[in-house]
């Protein structure tokens, strides 16, 4: 059953078992927000009432003495790696879970013959559940290649064919909007169960190892750049106006080992939240903190690993690296594996620093006890 619940702008749908939990945590998000002298909203002024209490909390987090930078966690590509192995791994390393538990929409990099068929949604149930038990969801797409019929996730592509994609008439158009309207599926069963999202698509756009941004290492393409924004907004526009989702906090995330990170920030009007895909070896030399947050936005480490995957990395100097380098960092998600701090060390110390929040310390599931005020 659906009914509609009241917002500025407008009237949102949620499924009527969900509505006492939605105002029990815009509650909760609200309780402490009196102390705040500004409130941070998300760009999409349509935003569900928990997607706005969201944003402005996340926010603020770097006003806090503790409990100030959300653990998170990539959990796999849907249907072919997710799962909550992840979770379970840093639990039984840390005695904790992550505040952020992240899935990607695209299929891994398997290539199926139909484009459309490299996006997968099954991983929402269990997103659905961490978010109702602590946990906040991140999504991110490693999208197919719009220029071929299948997959070619890091074949390069020369600008006129770029144009083709942003072309709805094209053959080029039609495969992406095909994948888009999977992902906005997804998405929008999200929505219906009241659940907000980190979304972060066309990630480390600056790099040149995806077919959405540049063609050669560190080599600057006005036009490409140009291109690029106007991909993400059309991606914004039809997630936003022609989908009418209104859960999503945008994430952009250029790559820290690579230059012109805000050079293709698509503008204050389409981004929620900046951050660096950043893998090191030391934690205090990760570049773009400073170009980052001069754009006025909360900031994250959107994805972070060692460089080599031989167990080396000292998690626990991450963390205070950020204390120390990065203060204004909302949020950090490591990636699975090989990457993950579970398979490194520090991992403990990362979860029980003072700095850190994790999953049940935002609120405490069922029973939506907050903890942390």
């Amino acid at each position: 059953m659906l009914l509609n619940v009241f917002q500025t702008g407008g009237f949102i749908k949620v499924k009527k078992s969900t509505v006492c939990f939605m105002f029990a945590l815009l509650f909760i998000f609200s309780g402490s927000q009196t102390i705040y002298a500004h409130t941070v909203s998300p760009v999409n002024s349509k935003a569900q009432p928990t997607t706005k209490a969201v944003m402005n909390w996340l926010a603020h987090l770097p006003n806090r003495s503790e409990n100030r930078v959300m653990s998170g966690a990539f959990g796999g590509y849907s249907l072919d790696t997710f799962s909550m192995t992840e979770a379970d791994r840093i639990k039984n390393a840390t005695g904790q879970r992550p505040a952020i538990y992240g899935c990607d929409y695209a299929r891994g990099w398997l290539e199926p013959a139909n484009i459309a068929d490299t996006i997968d949604y099954s991983c929402n149930s269990d997103l659905i559940s961490y978010w109702k038990n602590g946990g906040i969801p991140q999504i991110s797409l490693h999208l197919a290649n719009p220029a071929y019929t299948t997959g070619h996730f890091k074949t390069p592509i020369s600008n006129s064919q770029y144009q083709n994609i942003l072309n709805s008439s094209t053959a080029e158009g039609k495969r992406l909007e095909a994948m888009l309207s999977k992902v906005a599926d997804g998405l929008e069963q999200l929505e219906n169960e009241g659940v907000p999202v980190l979304f972060r698509p066309l990630h480390e756009m600056n790099g040149e190892w995806f077919w959405w941004g540049l063609t050669e290492y560190n080599q600057k393409d006005s036009q490409r750049i140009s291109l690029y924004k106007q991909l993400h907004k059309k991606i914004y526009h039809y997630m936003t106006h022609t989908r009418g989702l209104d859960n999503l906090l945008w994430v952009y995330a250029p790559d820290a080992n690579r230059d012109f990170k805000t050079d293709f920030y698509p503008g204050s009007s389409y981004v929620d939240i900046v951050g660096l895909d950043a893998y090191f070896n030391d934690p205090y030399s990760i570049q773009g903190y400073d170009q980052l947050t001069s754009l006025n936005k909360p900031f994250a480490f959107t994805e972070v690993g060692p460089q080599t995957t031989n167990g080396s990395l000292d998690y626990s100097s991450f963390i205070n690296a950020i204390i120390q380098k990065y203060p204004k960092t909302t949020y950090f998600l490591a990636w699975d594996e090989g990457w993950s701090p579970a398979a490194n060390k520090g991992a403990y110390n990362l979860y029980h620093n003072s700095w850190t929040l994790n999953k049940g310390e935002i609120w405490n599931g069922d029973s939506l006890t907050p903890i942390v005020e």
